[in-house]
This record gives structure tokens, C-alpha cells and sequence, in this order.
């Protein structure tokens, strides 16, 4: 007997609640930097961010081989404990490591997203599945609406640990209502777990991040600067020869082949990464002490009402590129967003004390998060049915290790402007910012660049698709 409508529509009320973690993640955070740096006195605030992505990266296709042999729902369950454990360590963290540590664990919630869209497939009736992945879609840009505004409140009423108290709250109470009323999926697959793939990997990243972050306190030519660097390229060759020779790699190399795939990896990863710095650098911006001469003093809530037309235009970006599609084509969505997201960063480069100018720019950046929704959909375009699977999980993959690295650069750039840490937290020299800006234009200019080379066979299919 099939049950009725109402159930089907608590259990997506209830997946929406995780499958929102990695959306939670960047929104509900950027705005406790700041207070992060403030409290911990640290200008390696970056790393609240970067351990979140970078354990996301490395764990999602972990997490989604152990759902293939041991059930999605039990793995959904289980990665929401885990970032609930990680949110309840950096809440109660007495130093900045052990905050940072928490926020590693939390990257698992990455997994939700793809969790709950599979779960979905696999256990909803067929004529509720395409609606229900529209709002779980729909609702990972809402979020981020809401969660600045959440943030903010909490920040400015509850202290800065409060943001950290509602993530566990919202994980724990996500795992028990999915334990108790979400069905599981009987289907069942055989994978391989990449355990050293991932290992690998993950260490290879982590070194070569400690080396930029710490860049200018050894300085670039020391000798601990320079091994960071070099054991991270070995890392990273060994990793490559690892995985062109597993039979079940972490991520399948070889799809990079395929000029499509390669160089909307590429360009839509390197235009990924930019927002990531612009999404945390511009909170810092408006948060900063009037005192300092670019800041605007804003709180946290004051903040959130700033960008909050922004945040909006990002959710319309994605129904822009659904209504555009067989017009322009995905491969034009992915390169004017990069060009829009780099004219974002470049005017608040040159003009980061004009309060209207920067809620214009945050506008426009919003229209340039149209590559969130163009770059699946060139993925799906360039791959085969039978790899589309893999080819989606790869490009989540790229894209996250690159918002890693580059929110890495610009943060290395920002701290050799550093000027004063004290109990008001960490100044910078306007040109500090300015220069950190400059970086996610040039990231998102580069991307617009390689994005123009998707073969033209492709920007055809992707204009009748859809």
C-alpha cells in the first residue's frame, strides 16, 4: 500500500534539514570571522573555512561509497552525528586548533546533499521525486538567505559561539527526525573504499595549505615555506600515480581526458573558488571598525541586511539559468557568471568604502553565482549517461578543493597587510583587502578565460538541453 502524500512531504521537511549543511556551512560561518579572529587572536582565521571544504572534498565520494554498501539513510544519519560532534568541538573549543579541528568534522556534512538527493530518488514515488529535488535544490540557495540573518542575530545577541551551538542543534535534531521517520533504501551496491587515495590526497592538500598560510610568517624562501611546498607536489605526484592505477579510484582521472569535462572542471573550479574568498572576505569588510579607515562598523546583523539583496540574487541566478538554457546555453551561463563574479571582485577592489557600491557589487556577484547551476549541467552535457555519476562527483570534488586553495591565496595575501591584533581582533591595511579582492578577480577572470575553450560541439548540446 502506498503511503500517503503528507508522509512523503515530513520526510523532505526533515532531509531538507541536512541536505542544507554544506550551504550552512559557508553562510552560516562567514560572518563569525571576525569574532573568530578576534577571540583567538589569529589572523589564520581562514582555516574556519578551509578545514570545513577541504575535509567536504576529501570525504563526500567516502561517504557515498559506504551509502552504496550499508544503506543512505544510516550514512545520512551518521554523517549528521558526526558534524553535530564536530559543531559541539568547536563550540566549546578552548583554542583556535581545536575550533579548527571541530570544523574539519564537520566538512562530512558535505555528503548530505548528495545523501538526500539519492535517497530521494531511490525511496520517494515517481511522481513526487522531480519536485522534491527542485526544493531541496531551490532550498540550498534560500539558506543562505536565511543563515546570515540567523547568524547575525546570534552573533550580536548570543556572542559568536552561539552560531556554533545552533550548527549542533541543527545536526542533532536532522539525525534523530531522519532516523525515526525517514525510510531507507534497500538498494545495495558493491563498492571499494579509496582509503589511501583519500589519505593521500587530504595530506597533500593540508601541507600545502600550512605552507601558504604560513608563508608570510616563515617568509616564502624558508626553508619549512619550501618543504611544505615541495612534499605537497610529491603528494600530489603520488596520488595521481595511485589513482590512474586503483581499479576504484577516489576520483576517476582518466574522465579528465574528455576536453569537455576538463575544462569545465577547470574553469567552473577556479570561478568556484573565487566566490568562496569573496563570500568571506566581504563580511570582514563590512564588519571591520570604522577606525580603520575601509571598515563600516557594521554588526553582524547590520551585515547580514547589507548583503541581503545579493543573497537574493543568488537564489534568482539559478531559476535565470533554468529559464535561459535552450536560449544561451550553460557554457554562456558559466562564462558571463565568472565575468560578473570578476567585475564584483574588481569594484570592490577599487571602490570598498562606498556603501552603495558595495551592495551593487553584491548584486552582481549574486548573478554571477549562475555557474552554480551551469557547472552540473555542463558535467552532466559532457559525460555519458554512465559516467554522469561519477563525472558530478568529480566536478563537486574540483570545485571544493579550489575554493579551498584559493580562499588559501587570498587570505596569505591579506595577512602581510596585517597592521594590529588585539581584543578588537585583527586590522588590516585597506590595501590588505584590496589586494585580497584583486585575487578573487583574477581567480574568476581566469576561469571566464578557460571556460571559452569548452569544445564547441558542447556549447551546441547544452543550447537544446533542458
Amino acid at each position: 500500500m502506498e503511503r500517503p502524500t503528507r508522509y512523503w512531504v515530513r520526510a523532505l521537511l526533515i532531509l531538507l534539514l541536512l541536505t542544507e549543511q554544506s550551504a550552512l556551512g559557508f553562510s552560516l560561518f562567514a560572518p563569525t570571522l571576525p569574532k573568530v579572529a578576534a577571540e583567538f587572536q589569529t589572523t589564520q582565521v581562514v582555516w574556519v573555512m578551509t578545514a570545513f571544504t577541504l575535509s567536504g572534498a576529501v570525504a563526500s565520494p567516502i561517504i557515498g561509497k559506504l551509502a552504496d554498501l550499508y544503506g543512505k539513510k544510516k550514512m545520512l544519519v551518521v554523517t549528521a552525528a558526526i558534524g553535530a560532534l564536530g559543531a559541539l568541538i568547536s563550540a566549546t573549543a578552548p583554542i583556535f586548533p581545536v575550533l579548527v579541528a571541530g570544523r574539519f568534522l564537520s566538512g562530512a556534512g558535505f555528503a548530505c546533499l548528495a545523501l538526500g538527493y539519492t535517497l530521494i530518488r531511490d525511496t520517494f514515488p515517481a511522481r513526487l521525486q522531480p519536485i522534491s529535488i527542485s526544493i531541496a535544490n531551490t532550498g540550498v540557495g534560500a539558506v543562505g538567505v536565511g543563515a546570515l540573518l540567523v547568524a547575525g542575530v546570534l552573533i550580536d545577541h548570543l556572542g559568536v559561539r552561539s552560531v556554533f551551538w545552533f550548527a549542533f542543534g541543527f545536526c542533532a535534531i536532522g539525525a534523530l527526525l531522519t532516523f525515526f521517520f525517514v525510510p531507507e533504501t534497500p538498494i545495495r551496491s558493491h563498492a571499494r573504499i579509496d582509503w589511501l587515495g583519500a589519505v593521500l590526497l587530504a595530506a597533500s592538500m593540508f601541507v600545502i595549505m600550512v605552507g601558504l598560510s604560513r608563508g608570510k610568517e616563515w617568509g616564502l624562501t624558508d626553508g619549512r615555506t619550501i618543504t611544505c611546498v615541495a612534499v605537497a607536489l610529491v603528494g600530489f605526484a603520488v596520488w595521481v600515480w595511485w589513482e590512474r592505477r586503483t581499479d576504484e579510484p577516489l576520483i576517476r582521472l582518466d574522465l579528465i581526458a574528455k576536453p569537455a569535462l576538463r575544462y569545465t572542471l577547470i574553469g567552473g573550479g577556479i570561478a568556484y573558488g573565487a566566490t568562496t574568498l569573496l563570500a568571506s572576505l566581504t563580511p570582514m569588510l563590512l564588519q571591520a571598525p570604522e577606525s580603520t579607515s575601509y571598515g563600516f562598523g557594521l554588526s553582524a546583523t547590520e551585515m547580514a541586511g547589507w548583503l541581503l539583496p545579493g543573497q537574493l540574487m543568488i537564489v534568482a541566478s539559478g531559476f535565470i539559468v533554468g529559464a535561459t538554457a535552450k536560449r544561451i546555453g550553460f557554457h554562456n551561463h558559466l562564462v558571463f557568471g565568472a565575468v560578473f563574479i570578476a567585475t564584483a571582485a574588481a569594484v570592490l577592489s577599487a571602490v570598498p568604502t562606498v556603501p552603495a557600491v558595495i551592495v551593487l557589487a553584491w548584486v552582481v556577484f549574486g548573478l554571477g553565482c549562475m555557474i552554480y547551476a551551469a557547472v552540473p549541467n555542463l558535467a552532466l552535457l559532457a559525460l555519458p549517461e554512465t559516467e554522469r555519476a561519477v563525472g558530478s562527483n568529480f566536478v563537486g570534488v574540483a570545485q571544493t578543493l579550489a575554493g579551498t586553495l584559493i580562499s588559501t591565496v587570498g587570505f596569505t595575501v591579506l595577512a602581510h597587510y596585517v597592521v594590529a591584533t588585539d581584543g578588537h581582533g585583527v586590522a588590516y591595511e585597506s590595501a590588505g583587502f584590496r589586494s585580497a579582492f584583486l585575487v578573487a578577480a583574477g581567480a574568476a577572470a581566469i576561469g571566464a578565460l578557460v571556460s571559452l575553450a569548452i569544445p564547441r560541439n558542447e556549447r551546441a548540446v547544452a543550447s537544446h538541453t533542458h
